[in-house]
């Protein structure tokens, strides 16, 4: 009867490192696995909403009661240029305007009095129509009379003769009337001179009303470097106000863990100001497209996220927006770096 022979050694260690091996590549293969489904990086920034805070006039600034990092509230003002010169061109609208105003009130006047004229030249052919018509009848009804001896031949004279002076006295009348028709002159200048003096006036007070540059939301002041007595130009921005709410992440996920992302998903968010905290966030959006420097063609507002490696090729780095679930203030700033773990995480629990 032989008797079995027992492994050796050696066989057995072999035995066990294929084991290790064997649960280390499944494990390995579980967690490639969890992080697809789990999409996380830490190549993302803390991002919020901002406002260039500009005048859309120039002139010198007089008083900035604001300070670089100051949180202000929406309405608050933030600087104030000299308002003398915008004062006086409202002033001077306002005279412009009385002027106009004044002009198509004499315009009117000076209209009803010739439509005034026209009117009595038009009493005047009336008057004068009725007197041709009276002297043609007078003549038609002596010309018989006359020829048959019943009146002097004299009278039938005097008659035409007033025929004829009636009918030149018609004839001045229509002139008259129609010269004073076409005299009448109209009030359409002087309304319209009024309605630009209205338009110059209402620029001129909005030009005032900008003179005094107020938040348009509540954030914090950044940038500030000018003050009081610097000339601006218009439209110069002096500095960026960062809007207070809502805060958000923008974290740049490779394109193979896109189709794992989706609006309305949870995301646990950690600030390197201080990464033991976290706080919750919600995806709002996934970029459709990021600048390829090959194509030149592309409008420069597309998001550029640079490749790591350029001489093999890596996955592309899509943005993805996460909106954030009221974040401590001492956590947020503009361009922090953050980490970004999507669908997992603490908060997400």
């Amino acid at each position: 009867m032989k008797t079995m022979q027992r492994p050796r050694p050696g066989a057995k260690a072999k035995i066990a490192v294929a084991v290790l091996v064997l649960v280390a590549v499944i494990m390995f293969a579980l967690s490639l696995r969890r992080a697809r489904e789990h999409p996380s990086t830490d190549d993302a920034t803390i991002d919020a909403d901002v406002v260039h805070v500009a005048s859309l006039v120039g002139g010198r600034i007089v008083s900035i009661p604001v300070q670089d990092g100051a949180t202000v509230k929406r309405g608050s003002v933030l600087f104030q240029i000299d308002a003398f010169p915008y004062q006086a061109a409202v002033t001077q609208a306002e005279a412009d305007l009385a002027l106009a105003r004044a002009g198509l009130g004499t315009q009117g006047r000076a209209v009803a009095t010739q439509t005034s004229v026209a009117d009595v030249s038009d009493d005047q052919v009336r008057r004068a129509e009725a007197n041709q018509r009276l002297a043609a009848s007078t003549v038609e009804r002596l010309r018989p009379l006359a020829a048959q001896g019943y009146v002097p031949r004299q009278q039938l004279d005097q008659a035409e003769l007033a025929l004829r002076d009636a009918t030149t006295s018609l004839a001045q009348a229509r002139t008259q009337k129609g010269a004073s028709r076409n005299a009448i002159d109209t009030v359409q200048g002087a309304t319209a001179a009024v309605q630009a003096r209205e338009a110059a006036l209402a620029l001129a007070r909005r030009a005032l009303a900008d003179t005094t540059v107020r938040a348009p939301q509540r954030g914090r002041v950044v940038g500030l470097s000018v003050l009081a007595g610097e000339v601006v130009a218009p439209s110069q921005a002096l500095f960026t106000l960062v809007v207070d709410d809502p805060w958000y992440a923008v974290g740049n996920f490779r394109e193979g863990e896109l189709r794992y992302i989706h609006p309305g998903q949870c995301a646990t968010v950690y600030s390197m100001i201080d990464r033991k905290l976290h706080f919750r966030g919600e995806v709002e959006s996934i970029s459709s497209g990021v600048l390829d420097t090959d194509r030149v063609n592309l409008p420069r507002s597309v998001p550029y996220v640079e490749k790591s490696v350029n001489w093999v090729r890596v996955a592309q780095r899509f943005p993805v927006r996460i909106r954030l679930d009221a974040p401590p203030p001492e956590l947020v700033r503009l361009g922090a770096s953050a980490v970004v773990e999507v669908a997992h995480g603490p908060a997400c629990r």
